[in-house]
Protein backbone atom coordinates (compact mmCIF):
# COMPACT_ATOMS: atom_id res chain seq x y z
CA UNK A 1 0.00 0.00 0.00
CA UNK A 2 2.65 2.44 0.92
CA UNK A 3 4.77 1.53 -2.16
CA UNK A 4 1.13 2.33 -4.55
CA UNK A 5 0.79 5.57 -2.65
CA UNK A 6 4.85 6.46 -3.26
CA UNK A 7 4.16 5.43 -7.22
CA UNK A 8 1.08 7.57 -7.31
CA UNK A 9 1.91 10.77 -5.66
CA UNK A 10 5.57 10.31 -7.59
CA UNK A 11 3.37 10.39 -11.05
CA UNK A 12 0.80 12.83 -10.08
CA UNK A 13 3.81 15.51 -8.62
CA UNK A 14 5.42 14.80 -12.43
CA UNK A 15 2.28 14.89 -14.13
CA UNK A 16 2.19 18.46 -11.82
CA UNK A 17 5.56 19.71 -12.70
CA UNK A 18 4.82 18.86 -16.20
CA UNK A 19 1.88 21.32 -16.93
CA UNK A 20 3.00 23.86 -14.59
CA UNK A 21 6.33 23.79 -17.01
CA UNK A 22 3.91 23.79 -20.16
CA UNK A 23 1.46 26.32 -19.09
CA UNK A 24 4.04 28.90 -16.97
CA UNK A 25 5.38 30.32 -20.27
CA UNK A 26 2.13 30.87 -21.69
CA UNK A 27 0.50 32.68 -18.63
CA UNK A 28 3.66 34.94 -18.52
CA UNK A 29 3.00 35.54 -21.68
CA UNK A 30 -0.52 36.33 -21.52
CA UNK A 31 0.19 38.97 -18.39
CA UNK A 32 2.96 40.63 -20.34
CA UNK A 33 0.58 41.45 -22.90
CA UNK A 34 -2.39 42.24 -20.51
CA UNK A 35 0.27 45.09 -19.10
CA UNK A 36 1.41 46.50 -22.80
CA UNK A 37 -2.62 46.58 -23.48
CA UNK A 38 -3.04 48.44 -20.08
CA UNK A 39 -0.63 51.16 -20.47
CA UNK A 40 -1.16 52.34 -23.81
CA UNK A 41 -4.61 52.23 -22.30
CA UNK A 42 -4.19 54.59 -19.56
CA UNK A 43 -1.56 56.98 -21.64
CA UNK A 44 -2.81 56.47 -24.98
CA UNK A 45 -0.53 59.37 -26.51
CA UNK A 46 2.44 57.08 -26.05
CA UNK A 47 4.19 55.34 -28.40
CA UNK A 48 6.50 53.58 -26.58
CA UNK A 49 7.00 52.73 -22.69
CA UNK A 50 10.76 52.86 -20.49
CA UNK A 51 10.62 51.07 -17.50
CA UNK A 52 11.48 53.27 -14.40
CA UNK A 53 14.45 51.46 -13.03
CA UNK A 54 13.99 49.73 -9.23
CA UNK A 55 16.22 51.65 -7.93
CA UNK A 56 15.35 54.38 -9.16
CA UNK A 57 11.95 54.42 -8.15
CA UNK A 58 12.65 52.68 -4.43
CA UNK A 59 14.79 56.11 -4.08
CA UNK A 60 11.85 58.46 -4.80
CA UNK A 61 9.36 56.09 -2.68
CA UNK A 62 12.19 56.46 0.11
CA UNK A 63 12.72 59.79 -0.21
CA UNK A 64 8.72 60.64 -0.55
CA UNK A 65 7.76 58.62 2.65
CA UNK A 66 10.37 60.80 4.55
CA UNK A 67 8.31 63.73 3.00
CA UNK A 68 5.05 62.51 3.72
CA UNK A 69 5.26 60.35 6.95
CA UNK A 70 2.10 58.27 8.63
CA UNK A 71 -0.64 56.76 6.47
CA UNK A 72 0.56 58.14 3.48
CA UNK A 73 4.19 56.68 3.86
CA UNK A 74 2.46 53.05 3.94
CA UNK A 75 0.26 53.69 0.52
CA UNK A 76 3.39 54.81 -0.81
CA UNK A 77 4.28 51.14 -0.31
CA UNK A 78 1.70 49.83 -2.57
CA UNK A 79 4.06 51.68 -6.10
CA UNK A 80 5.16 48.67 -7.51
CA UNK A 81 6.49 49.82 -10.79
CA UNK A 82 6.59 53.05 -13.34
CA UNK A 83 7.16 53.35 -16.95
CA UNK A 84 8.41 56.79 -18.74
CA UNK A 85 5.57 57.40 -22.13
CA UNK A 86 7.30 58.43 -24.95
CA UNK A 87 5.96 59.86 -28.27
CA UNK A 88 6.76 58.88 -31.72
CA UNK A 89 9.54 62.35 -31.19
CA UNK A 90 10.91 60.76 -28.36
CA UNK A 91 9.17 63.63 -25.70
CA UNK A 92 7.73 62.39 -22.61
CA UNK A 93 4.20 62.70 -22.48
CA UNK A 94 3.41 61.33 -19.23
CA UNK A 95 3.97 58.43 -16.49
CA UNK A 96 2.37 55.24 -15.72
CA UNK A 97 2.24 54.05 -12.26
CA UNK A 98 1.69 50.42 -11.26
CA UNK A 99 0.07 50.30 -7.46
CA UNK A 100 -0.82 47.74 -5.50
CA UNK A 101 -2.72 48.06 -2.90
CA UNK A 102 -4.72 46.22 -0.34
CA UNK A 103 -8.21 46.02 -0.37
CA UNK A 104 -10.99 44.13 1.08
CA UNK A 105 -10.02 40.46 0.61
CA UNK A 106 -6.68 40.85 -1.35
CA UNK A 107 -4.75 43.05 -3.73
CA UNK A 108 -5.68 45.46 -6.00
CA UNK A 109 -3.35 46.04 -8.76
CA UNK A 110 -4.05 48.88 -11.17
CA UNK A 111 -2.25 51.41 -13.49
CA UNK A 112 -2.14 54.88 -13.10
CA UNK A 113 -1.50 57.00 -16.46
CA UNK A 114 -0.12 60.43 -15.22
CA UNK A 115 0.04 63.95 -17.61
CA UNK A 116 3.51 66.26 -17.26
CA UNK A 117 1.31 68.15 -15.23
CA UNK A 118 0.70 65.68 -12.36
CA UNK A 119 -3.30 65.08 -13.15
CA UNK A 120 -4.42 61.40 -13.62
CA UNK A 121 -5.06 60.72 -17.48
CA UNK A 122 -6.80 57.55 -17.06
CA UNK A 123 -6.57 54.29 -15.24
CA UNK A 124 -7.74 50.57 -15.34
CA UNK A 125 -7.92 47.79 -12.60
CA UNK A 126 -5.73 44.92 -13.42
CA UNK A 127 -7.18 42.50 -10.97
CA UNK A 128 -9.87 42.99 -8.07
CA UNK A 129 -10.61 39.16 -7.51
CA UNK A 130 -11.02 39.48 -3.80
CA UNK A 131 -13.01 42.41 -3.76
CA UNK A 132 -17.39 41.17 -2.91
CA UNK A 133 -18.78 40.55 -5.75
CA UNK A 134 -21.50 43.27 -6.29
CA UNK A 135 -20.22 45.26 -4.11
CA UNK A 136 -16.53 45.88 -3.95
CA UNK A 137 -15.90 44.29 -7.05
CA UNK A 138 -17.76 47.94 -8.36
CA UNK A 139 -14.22 49.78 -7.55
CA UNK A 140 -13.58 48.50 -11.74
CA UNK A 141 -16.78 49.98 -13.28
CA UNK A 142 -15.78 52.90 -15.25
CA UNK A 143 -18.76 54.61 -13.29
CA UNK A 144 -16.36 54.67 -10.79
CA UNK A 145 -13.17 54.74 -12.01
CA UNK A 146 -13.63 57.95 -14.16
CA UNK A 147 -14.17 59.98 -11.28
CA UNK A 148 -10.43 60.22 -11.41
CA UNK A 149 -10.13 61.43 -14.37
CA UNK A 150 -8.57 64.84 -14.42
CA UNK A 151 -7.90 65.16 -10.26
CA UNK A 152 -4.55 65.53 -8.63
CA UNK A 153 -3.39 64.64 -5.29
CA UNK A 154 -4.32 64.88 -2.75
CA UNK A 155 -7.93 62.97 -3.93
CA UNK A 156 -10.39 62.59 -1.13
CA UNK A 157 -13.24 60.02 -0.44
CA UNK A 158 -16.68 61.20 0.49
CA UNK A 159 -19.57 59.07 1.06
CA UNK A 160 -23.43 59.60 0.66
CA UNK A 161 -22.77 63.23 -1.02
CA UNK A 162 -22.08 64.35 -4.20
CA UNK A 163 -18.10 65.19 -4.39
CA UNK A 164 -16.39 68.15 -4.77
CA UNK A 165 -13.30 69.70 -5.96
CA UNK A 166 -10.61 66.77 -5.31
CA UNK A 167 -13.07 64.32 -4.48
CA UNK A 168 -14.56 61.23 -5.68
CA UNK A 169 -17.52 59.22 -4.25
CA UNK A 170 -17.25 55.62 -2.52
CA UNK A 171 -19.14 52.63 -4.06
CA UNK A 172 -22.08 52.23 -1.79
CA UNK A 173 -21.42 49.53 0.35
CA UNK A 174 -17.54 49.40 -0.21
CA UNK A 175 -16.01 51.61 2.04
CA UNK A 176 -12.88 49.64 2.40
CA UNK A 177 -12.31 48.34 -1.46
CA UNK A 178 -13.17 52.35 -2.39
CA UNK A 179 -10.38 53.34 -0.09
CA UNK A 180 -7.89 50.99 -1.37
CA UNK A 181 -8.65 52.61 -4.87
CA UNK A 182 -7.96 56.01 -3.38
CA UNK A 183 -4.99 54.80 -1.82
CA UNK A 184 -3.55 53.36 -4.92
CA UNK A 185 -4.19 56.35 -6.60
CA UNK A 186 -2.79 58.75 -4.32
CA UNK A 187 0.76 56.69 -3.88
CA UNK A 188 0.50 56.55 -7.84
CA UNK A 189 0.05 60.16 -8.29
CA UNK A 190 2.78 61.60 -5.66
CA UNK A 191 5.63 58.62 -6.97
CA UNK A 192 4.56 60.54 -10.51
CA UNK A 193 5.54 63.90 -9.46
CA UNK A 194 8.41 62.76 -7.59
CA UNK A 195 10.23 61.01 -10.46
CA UNK A 196 9.16 64.11 -12.90
CA UNK A 197 11.10 66.54 -10.06
CA UNK A 198 13.80 64.14 -10.35
CA UNK A 199 14.06 63.77 -14.22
Amino acid sequence: MVLTLLVVCTVAGAALAGVNGATAPIIAEMEARELQEGLAEVLPSADRFEAVADEELAGVLAAGEGDSGGARSGAAGSVQAAWWGFDTAGQIVGLVVQAVPGGYGGAISMLVGVEPGGTLHQMKILSASGETPGLGSKVTDRSFLDQFVGLSPSIRLVKNQAPAGNEIQAVTGATISSTAVLNGVNAALDAARQLQNVR
